[in-house]
């Protein structure tokens, strides 16, 4: 399996381009591979043959042609692709972000404000940091773009898919400054899932504290299918 900001986002309240940051003042968290070697034989030996055959990519044994890798789909892998083998399943309501510069994000547009929004579910990959050192790289990046955030919680979880070999999970809460407007606050949570393969997926999800008990679930959901999909 396999890794900015943006000030003018007052449409999109959040961090539409920034990094990620999180705590869920009440979430959880859940978070993992294995692999194997063929071989093929070339030019396996002719009856009443003697001589050694030609290397292959010679004149005598040309080279086969370059074969495209092939991606196998299991049971969980719905919805939207991630990368390395990893999906995810938007839940309803919620539509991809196109100013998203890095990963998948996914926005639920607030009702009552045209160009706003009640909450984000943005992933990212990497194979340059861990489980932790990812999540807290994400929670720095967001800490710049937010006011007052909080913290807390961070530390290793159990891995909720075999195929994963570390996660890590802090939860945090965060006011998001909007021109002419009142700030509005954020819970949230940062997951990071480091599969076997040395890639780290990280989740990062928040939702205004006036939404949080009726969509929170929602958040869950998503997060639970990027983590059955590894």
């Amino acid at each position: 399996m396999n890794r900015p900001q943006n000030p003018n986002r007052s449409q999109w309240i959040v961090m539409a381009g920034a990094a990620l940051a999180v705590v869920l003042i009440a979430a959880g968290v859940i978070v993992i591979v294995t692999g194997g070697d063929k071989k093929d034989p070339v030019n396996p030996p002719v009856a009443g043959q003697s001589r050694t055959p030609a290397p292959v990519g010679t004149r005598s044994t040309p080279a086969p042609p370059p074969t495209a890798p092939v991606t196998v789909k299991g049971p969980d892998d719905k919805g939207v692709e991630i990368g390395g083998g990893v999906w995810f399943t938007p839940a309803k309501g919620w539509v991809k972000d196109p100013q998203t510069p890095s990963g998948r994000n996914y926005v639920l547009p607030d009702p009552a404000r045209p160009g706003a929004i009640d909450g984000w579910f943005w992933i990212r990959q990497t194979k340059e940091l861990g489980a932790k050192a990812f999540a807290e790289h994400v929670a720095d990046v967001e800490s710049n773009n937010l006011q007052h955030v909080v913290i807390r919680n961070g530390s290793y979880r159990a891995c909720a898919n075999k195929a994963l070999k570390l996660c890590y999970a802090m939860n945090y809460s965060a006011v998001v400054p909007i021109k002419g407007q009142k700030p509005v606050v954020f819970s949230g949570f940062i997951q990071a899932f480091e599969d076997r393969d040395g890639q780290t997926t990280t989740t990062d999800a928040a939702l205004q504290t006036e939404v949080w008990a009726k969509h929170k679930q929602e958040i869950l959901d998503m997060n639970g299918s990027l983590v059955r999909s590894f």
